[in-house]
């Protein structure tokens, strides 16, 4: 059940009626009510003409009280902490006033306590504990009305719990994230995994102790693809899931020689193909260079210990609170920190492809718009900052520089072309020149030969790119903001799938086409496009992936959320073993 027709059947009924013997006012609760500096809380109450929804007027606990403290068992699971809505305090509370004989007006503050708890519990669980203004991911929290009638709602759902576990997203990306949450949780548990000393780089040939901590640091995870005496030692990979690890034996079959000698067990302490093949997979979920050698970034990902990578998932689970619940039928989504862009419809994997995002000083930001239209054979217009900041010093040292970067000149005021001879680029100041830029099409143009249009404030947009061999590299922020896509008559097919102008085969000929004219082609509907960042994921055979930050926006997410990768004592589902009363 989603909690959105619980929200309107609400909305639509309105105040409910009064249980038997219960008086319409009562002036010490609406004064407490009016006290609290909650607008949600106040809404609520006064939605319901300022009855009490977790007791009734005479102090006694209805079911939805101790149904909620108990579902609030399950915010862990959501990488929440149920202390964090008050969990033990309010259960204690109300277990006190089961045992009072005369407890007066006490129940007051516990009913508040109860509301307030549901109202942040709800809200964090709709759209995140912190704001996504800053990152830019652009979720607004439910506003006060709202709240209030989605707690009036699961109150009468009927199944508090349920309605509560259906404000979550249901987007598989989160759910995946959320299984991974509990797998680590449980590895953490159980010991964690050891740290690979540092030393000298590892490769496949060498005999080392240290490859004996790197085999079981492997086997943790599911990295190390087990030997048929192995199986039995280590049935399940903790760390990926069953599809991927039978993907890493099939490859890893493929890729090593046989072994050295089938009677004899390898030693624990020598780098064979089976460990290259473990750190290969290790390699490919981390988004390293796929080696096979434990070298300086290789090695620092696995002495990250199990408790950071838990912190990691939490951040991210955040973040997927702050993303749209609908992506819609057909969509692009890149994730920066993966470098990569996959197309969906209708729920499948169209199109998946390595891209090109800006530098550090560069930063692609997030963003959620539409691609409206693509054009073929694009002239570039060349960005204020990047001709304040790298044409103009070059044409301050020779004018002729324009000309070796294909560009050509023009006066901002007239639009004619200029001469850079004729003018004194050491005159001029940044951020008053009179002048701009242009590229015209051709096989130099950076834009390549398509660019895929999203009108925004941050001028950004994806585009195809005259150098691919950048795509071969692991870490691939190597742009000015904008994207480069490695396939793009792919994407511009995907995109213009419906259009009766166009074909794959007559896009990919006025692709192709040599000194083809700039040409704008819109799309039959936009199609939504999401510029995300996760720095971990589940893939679709279940493998957990971490990425390097690329951005460095982790730690402040981590910061405002307060990240324990480890509950604290008594913050476990265990210790909720049922509320007392």
């Amino acid at each position: 059940m989603r909690f959105w027709p619980v929200l309107l059947c609400c909305l639509l009924l309105g105040v409910p009626v009064l249980a038997a013997g219960e008086t319409s006012t009562l002036a010490p609760f609406e004064a407490a009510v009016r006290a609290h500096t909650s607008k949600a809380l106040h809404q609520f109450y006064e939605t319901r003409g300022f009855q009490p929804a977790w007791f009734s007027y005479d102090g006694a606990v209805r079911p939805q009280a101790r149904e909620y403290l108990a579902a609030l068992c399950e915010a862990e699971t959501e990488g929440l902490w149920p202390e964090s809505y008050r969990r033990v305090e309010l259960e204690e509370a109300l277990h006190r006033l089961t045992l009072d004989a005369e407890p007066g007006d006490a129940w007051v503050d516990v009913e508040l306590g109860l509301t307030s708890s549901f109202l942040t519990y709800a809200t964090h669980l709709l759209s995140g504990q912190v704001s996504s203004r800053g990152p830019r991911w652009s979720t607004k929290p439910p506003g006060a009305v709202v709240l209030a009638a989605v707690l009036e709602g699961t109150l009468a759902s009927g199944d508090l719990a349920a309605t509560l576990r259906s404000f979550s997203p249901s987007n598989e990306g989160f759910v995946r994230l959320r299984e991974a949450l509990a797998r680590y949780r449980a590895l953490a548990s159980a010991g964690g995994w050891p740290l690979v000393p540092e030393g000298m780089p590892l490769e496949r040939g060498m005999k080392e102790p240290r490859v004996v901590v790197l085999r079981e640091r492997l086997r943790a995870t599911g990295d190390l693809p087990p030997s048929a005496e192995e199986r039995l030692l280590y049935p399940g990979a903790s760390g990926v899931g069953v599809t991927a690890l039978v993907g890493d034996l099939v490859r890893a079959a493929m890729e090593a020689p046989a072994p050295e000698s089938p009677k004899k067990p390898v030693p624990e302490d020598l780098y064979d193909a089976r460990v290259e093949a473990g750190v290969k997979a290790f390699q490919r979920r981390h988004g390293l260079a796929v080696d096979g050698k434990v070298g300086g970034e290789t090695l620092e990902a696995l002495r990250v210990p199990v408790e950071e990578r838990i912190a990691q998932l939490l951040v991210n689970l955040e973040r997927w609170r702050w993303a749209p619940r609908e992506f819609g039928t057909r969509h692009v989504v890149v994730n920066l920190p993966a470098f990569e862009l996959e197309a969906v419809e209708q729920g499948q994997t169209a199109l998946r492809m390595p891209v090109i995002i800006g530098q550090q000083e560069w930063r692609t930001p997030v963003l959620l718009d539409e691609v409206e239209y693509l054009v073929l054979h694009p002239t570039w217009y060349v960005p204020s900052q990047i001709t304040t900041e790298e044409v103009l010093p070059k044409l301050q040292e020779d004018p002729g520089a324009a000309a070796r970067m294909g560009l050509t000149t023009y006066d901002r005021a007239t639009g004619e072309p200029v001469d850079p001879a004729t003018v004194d680029w050491r005159g001029l100041e940044e951020g008053s020149l009179p002048y701009r830029f242009e590229q015209d099409p051709g096989s130099d143009n950076p834009l390549g030969r398509v660019k895929f249009m999203f009108p925004n404030r941050f001028s950004i947009y994806l585009h195809d790119t005259p150098n691919p061999k950048l795509f071969a590299e692991a870490q691939r922020a190597f742009s000015h903001g904008c994207i480069r896509v490695s396939e793009p008559a792919k994407l511009a097919d995907f995109l213009l799938r419906g259009h009766e102008g166009w074909t794959e085969e007559s896009l990919a000929a006025a692709m192709a086409k040599a000194g083809g004219k700039q040409r704008r082609v819109e799309l039959p509907a936009p199609v939504p496009v999401y510029l995300l960042y996760w720095t971990s994921f589940v893939d679709a055979e279940g493998r957990v992936q971490f990425r390097p930050d690329v951005y460095r926006q982790d730690a402040a997410v981590r910061r405002a959320l307060a990240v324990k990768p480890v509950p604290a004592a008594g913050e476990s589902p265990a210790s909720c073993g049922g509320v007392r009363g």
